[in-house]
């Protein structure tokens, strides 16, 4: 069909086709081979999406000939829906020499519905077949009480160069001439997502016969997200400027702030010295435009900056190998715990003024002194808690 799906289109026939989750492949044979009813866990596989979690369940039930009964937690909202939807997980198939019951997204099941993860506790206990979740998240609290009846199997996100394989793969299949390394930016610029890589190879190919970088280009960020935990894998790994300078004014985060968080984990990402030097004179660079910005009030050094941390991925000369965890920049630590701080004192002392009957002024002068000698501290917050004194803004955050 011609507006087929590549995804549905070019999706593996078996195991042999399925990348980079050796581990929880081989976990989740072991736990199909030792499985009884009645007498075993359900198997909770969980990780981004994108990166094969339900592909692997239809490859296992087409590989053992079982007959696969699955749908998605979230749309099925309490606890009726649920037990109607799995009432055939006791009756044998006719046609197939068992079956898989499987749900999807079950961390996207209502926190106001406690009833629904009861049922499914139930269905686990009961199956007469093998019961297999789904989940992005399953750490949610709402799903504390499920996680003891599973066995969790956790997917790692698709390496790049699996991902670029697949899609050189799928050109080929497609009769789809790729120059230069649109296929290797294209498989960074997905951060480990092989479903979204797939589609946006689909969306630049659409009407042609060859692809190149400005194909690419032409793509922008797709909407996995525009938060900055979202684009900083591609901030370091797209190697293409243009690319890149539209993420980041796309983004929700302001370009300062992206210039500080780009600054605070680029001695983690960049692993050589001529590496992290190339960086760092890069982010230099982009600081005195930053900095002209704030002095000279001229807005159009904001757009250079843009330009020169767009070019940071070019001081990157390896492989990234396994997930980088991207921290805030110490600096905004720093200004968040100071406001909240100031808030949370203002807020003592207007409450201590009220009990003693005069000014904040007298509070921070006369008492303060007098009540850090007879509590013994001098941290307001442990004299609040001694006096029975509940901090607004610290039980807000």
């Amino acid at each position: 069909m011609q507006n087929q799906s590549w995804t549905e289109k070019h999706k593996p026939k078996d195991f042999s086709g399925f990348l980079s989750q050796k581990k929880a492949l081989d976990e989740t044979l072991e736990w199909i081979r030792e499985w009884k009813p009645g007498k075993s866990k359900a198997l909770l596989l969980y990780g981004a999406p994108g990166i094969g979690k339900t592909l692997l369940v239809e490859l296992l039930a087409n590989e053992r000939q079982l007959h696969l009964i699955a749908s998605n937690a979230s749309d099925e909202r309490n606890a009726s829906d649920i037990e109607t939807l799995f009432s055939g997980a006791k009756t044998h198939s006719l046609f197939h020499k068992g079956k898989i019951i499987l749900l999807d997204e079950v961390d996207g099941i209502s926190g106001n519905d406690r009833g629904a993860v009861t049922s499914i506790i139930k269905l686990v206990k009961e199956s007469s077949f093998p019961v297999i979740l789904i989940a992005n998240d399953p750490w949610k609290n709402k799903l504390k009480s499920l996680r003891n009846y599973c066995k969790l199997i956790k997917f790692s996100k698709v390496h790049s160069a699996s991902i670029e394989k697949r899609l050189k793969e799928i050109c080929k299949d497609e009769g789809i001439d790729f120059q230069g390394d649109v296929l290797k930016n294209l498989a960074r610029w997905s951060n480990g997502d092989l479903r979204s890589a797939i589609n946006d190879l689909q969306t630049i190919c659409k009407g042609k016969k060859s692809i190149d970088l400005n194909s690419f280009e032409s793509l922008g960020f797709r909407e996995r997200g525009t938060g900055i935990f979202d684009i900083m894998p591609a901030i370091f790994n797209s190697k293409n400027i243009k690319a890149t300078r539209k993420i980041i004014f796309e983004c929700d985060q302001d370009p300062d702030d992206i210039f500080w968080w780009i600054a605070e984990n680029a001695s983690t990402v960049f692993k050589t010295p001529e590496e992290l030097s190339h960086a760092f004179d890069i982010i230099s660079k982009a600081d005195i435009f930053r900095s002209r910005v704030m002095k000279q009030q001229n807005w159009r050094f904001k757009a250079f900056m843009v330009d020169m941390l767009s070019s940071v991925s070019l001081a990157k000369t390896s492989e990234s190998h396994g997930y980088t965890p991207f921290k805030p920049p110490k600096r905004f630590a720093g200004f968040s715990s100071s406001r909240l701080r100031s808030a949370e004192f203002k807020d003592f002392c207007a409450q201590m003024s009220e009990l003693l009957h005069c000014s904040t002024r007298i509070v921070r002068s006369d008492y303060l002194p007098f009540l850090s000698q007879i509590t013994k501290t001098q941290d307001f917050e442990e004299i609040a808690e001694k006096f029975g004194i509940e901090l607004e803004n610290r039980s807000e955050s």
